[in-house]
C-alpha cells in the first residue's frame, strides 16, 4: 500500500506546473459541487420542514374549527334539551293540578263525570305537547349520536339524558292512571336536570382543553392522526347508572331533601 502511494506521489511530483493547476481546478470544482449539493440538501430539508409545519397547522386549524362547532352544538342542544325537559315537566304538573282540582271541587258529581273531564284534559294536553315531545326526542338523538361511549363524562351525560327521556314517559303514564301526586317523580327530574348540566360543563371544559392543546402543538396532532389504526374497532361503551335521587325540586317549593353524593 505504501509503495503504491509512493509511486503515485512520484508521478504527481513529475507533473509540470500546468498539471498542478488542472488538478487544483478539478479539486476546487469538486469542492464547489459538494458545497452546492450540501446547500441544496439543507434548503430542501428546510423547505420540507416548513411545508410539513404548514400542513400540520392547516390540519390543526381545520380540526379546531370542527371541534369548536362540536362544542357549540353540544352546548346549544343540551341547553335546549334540559330546558324543554323542565318545560314539559312543569306543563304536566299544571295538568295534574287541574285534574286534582276537578276531583276536589266536583266530588259531589259522578266519579265517571270527573274521570271523563280529566281524560279530556289529558287528551287535549297530549295534542298540545306532541310538537314539544317530538323536538325533545330529536334533540336527544342528536346529542346521543354526538357523544363518545368510551369517555366517562360522556357516559354520565348519556345516563342522565336517557333518564330524562324515560321520566317524560313516566309523567304521561301517571296521568293515564289518574295519579296526580307526583312530587317524588318531579324531584327526580329536577335532580337529573342538575346532574346533566354539571356533566355537560365537564365535557365542554374537557373539549376546550383538548382544542387548545391541538392548536398549540400541531405536530403532535398530526402524529396522532397518522398513527391512528383505522382497522381498530371501537370498544363497546357502557352506561353508568347513578343512585336514587334525593335533592330539592326546582319544580316546586316543597321541603328540600339531602343531595346525593
Amino acid at each position: 500500500m505504501s509503495e503504491s502511494l509512493m509511486k503515485a506521489w512520484e508521478v504527481i511530483a513529475q507533473l509540470p506546473v500546468g498539471g498542478w493547476a488542472v488538478i487544483g481546478g478539478l479539486l476546487a470544482a469538486l469542492l464547489a459541487a459538494l458545497i452546492a449539493a450540501l446547500v441544496s440538501l439543507l434548503n430542501t430539508r428546510s423547505t420540507l420542514n416548513v411545508q410539513r409545519l404548514a400542513n400540520a397547522r392547516s390540519v390543526s386549524t381545520f380540526i379546531a374549527d370542527k371541534r369548536q362547532k362540536w362544542i357549540d352544538d353540544l352546548r346549544d342542544d343540551t341547553s335546549r334539551y334540559l330546558s324543554l325537559s323542565l318545560e314539559t315537566a312543569e306543563a304536566w304538573k299544571q295538568l295534574y293540578r287541574r285534574c286534582g282540582n276537578e276531583h276536589d271541587e266536583h266530588f259531589h258529581h259522578s266519579p265517571q263525570e270527573v274521570l271523563k273531564t280529566c281524560d279530556s284534559l289529558r287528551i287535549n294536553f297530549l295534542r298540545e305537547n306532541a310538537a314539544r315531545d317530538s323536538e325533545h326526542h330529536q334533540i336527544y338523538m342528536r346529542i346521543i349520536l354526538r357523544l363518545n361511549t368510551e369517555e366517562i363524562s360522556h357516559q354520565h351525560l348519556m345516563t342522565e339524558l336517557v333518564e330524562l327521556r324515560t321520566y317524560m314517559g313516566d309523567l304521561a303514564k301517571a296521568a293515564v292512571i289518574d295519579f296526580y301526586s307526583n312530587q317524588e317523580l318531579l324531584d327526580s327530574i329536577a335532580a337529573t336536570l342538575s346532574f346533566a348540566a354539571e356533566h355537560t360543563k365537564i365535557i365542554l371544559k374537557e373539549e376546550w382543553q383538548r382544542l387548545k392543546r391541538e392548536v398549540a402543538d400541531p405536530d403532535r396532532l398530526m402524529h396522532q392522526i397518522l398513527s391512528t389504526n383505522t382497522s381498530e374497532a371501537p370498544a363497546s361503551g357502557r352506561l353508568l347508572r347513578k343512585p336514587a335521587t334525593g335533592v330539592a325540586s326546582s319544580l316546586s317549593q316543597e321541603t328540600q331533601f339531602p343531595s346525593k353524593a
